[in-house]
This record gives structure tokens, C-alpha cells and sequence, in this order.
């Protein structure tokens, strides 16, 4: 019986984890709902995702309060710019719908603006994550994150695909009302997200400069394990 309670027993670690998910997918649903503070949620949603759940680092309120903080300023700057473009798209979307719907104009029109909202749907699969690895500005982490989106779009892809399964699972949830996928898909879905972005953000993080305790051990960064 002591084996099964013990921390470090396979089960005990699988149910830490699930735990850790659930709590992580309530912290970033209740910091959602002000709307504007949408981003700098996103921001430390991911920041806990590979940290805590996905490198076993800290705890998850305080890295994503820690977190929070810190980028509260530029993850709602970005926020709200890709907020706002998205706003436009929407709107001239329905416009072209409305008012060039059998035209050939009206569809080459819907077709440019669906390909401008794609690539901004891939900007914004990187810009937070980024954020919460990096000290960039505002600016140089979307041209950044362009860059990154193209230059590894079949990681692109595979983001894009966690985000539609987890937006899928979100609206299930609210559709069959299953409070339970809520908790779970936004944790889930950013442990998940971790294995292809951290892939390709080490091949972007300069080496830190070796650093040894008391005892000579070298101190290895979280995100370079």
C-alpha cells in the first residue's frame, strides 16, 4: 500500500498530472473572462504547460501568476491587435457575403480574405508562446512568429490541428453540456501543444551560460532539458 501512495509511483505521478491539468484549465477559464485579459492568460497557460506540466518544474498557480504579471502588458497589446484584425476580417467577410455572394469578384475577395485570416490564424499559433519564452518587442515577436510559422509549417499544421481539436472540445463542451471537458481541454490541449513548440523554440533559445551549486553540480535550465 505505501508503494501505490508513494509520490514517485507511476499511478500517483499519472493522477498529479491529471490534477495539475484540471486546476491549470479553471485558472486560465476565469482569467479569460474579463475578454481583455485574453492574452496574457494564453501567455501563461503555455509558460505553466511546459514548465510545470510538461518539465514537472514548480507549481502551477504560481508560475502562472508569476507569469501573468510579467507579460500582462505586450500579451494584451498583442491580444488586442490580432483581436482587432480578426474583428475586420469578420466584418468584411459578411460584408462580401452579403453584398457580392453570386459574384466572381465576391469570391475572389472571400478567398483573399480567408487566405489573410489563415496566416494570421498561424501568427497567433506562435505569438504568445513566444512571449512567454522570450524578451522581445511587440513587433519583432510578430515578424518573428511569421517567420516561424512559414519556416516550419509542418509544425504550423500540427499546432493548427490542437487548436481546432481544442476549440472543438470546448464547444462540445458547451453544446452536450459536459462542464468536464471545460476543466480538461485547455490543459490537455497546451501539454500536448509543448512537444511540437518546445521542438522548435530550443532551436531559437541561446545557450545559457554554465552555473554550478555550492556542491559543483551544473544548474540546467528547465526548457534546456
Amino acid at each position: 500500500m505505501e508503494r501505490f501512495f508513494n509520490s514517485d509511483n507511476a499511478v500517483m505521478r499519472a493522477m498529479s498530472k491529471i490534477f495539475d491539468i484540471g486546476w491549470l484549465s479553471i485558472i486560465y477559464i476565469v482569467f479569460c473572462v474579463p475578454v481583455v485579459t485574453i492574452g496574457a492568460a494564453t501567455t501563461s497557460l503555455y509558460y505553466v504547460g511546459a514548465k510545470v506540466l510538461r518539465h514537472e518544474r514548480s507549481y502551477v498557480w504560481t508560475e502562472f501568476w508569476r507569469s501573468f504579471k510579467q507579460n500582462f502588458v505586450p500579451a494584451t497589446i498583442l491580444w488586442l491587435i490580432f483581436a482587432l484584425i480578426n474583428g475586420i476580417l469578420y466584418v468584411n467577410l459578411n460584408l462580401v457575403g452579403i453584398t457580392d455572394a453570386e459574384s466572381e469578384y465576391g469570391g475572389y475577395l472571400a478567398g483573399a480574405y480567408l487566405a489573410i485570416a489563415f496566416v494570421v490564424a498561424c501568427v497567433m499559433s506562435y505569438v504568445f508562446c513566444v512571449l512567454s519564452r522570450f524578451t522581445m518587442s511587440v513587433g519583432r515577436i510578430i515578424r518573428f512568429s511569421l517567420y516561424a510559422a512559414f519556416r516550419h509549417f509542418l509544425h504550423t499544421l500540427l499546432l493548427l490541428l490542437i487548436l481546432f481539436a481544442a476549440g472543438f472540445g470546448i464547444y462540445a463542451g458547451f453544446v452536450v453540456q459536459m462542464p468536464i471537458l471545460l476543466v480538461f481541454v485547455p490543459g490537455t490541449a497546451v501539454f500536448l501543444y509543448t512537444f511540437p513548440m518546445e521542438h522548435l523554440l530550443r532551436k531559437y533559445t541561446p545557450k545559457s551560460e554554465e552555473q554550478y551549486t555550492e556542491d559543483g553540480e551544473k544548474i540546467v535550465q528547465w526548457y534546456e532539458e
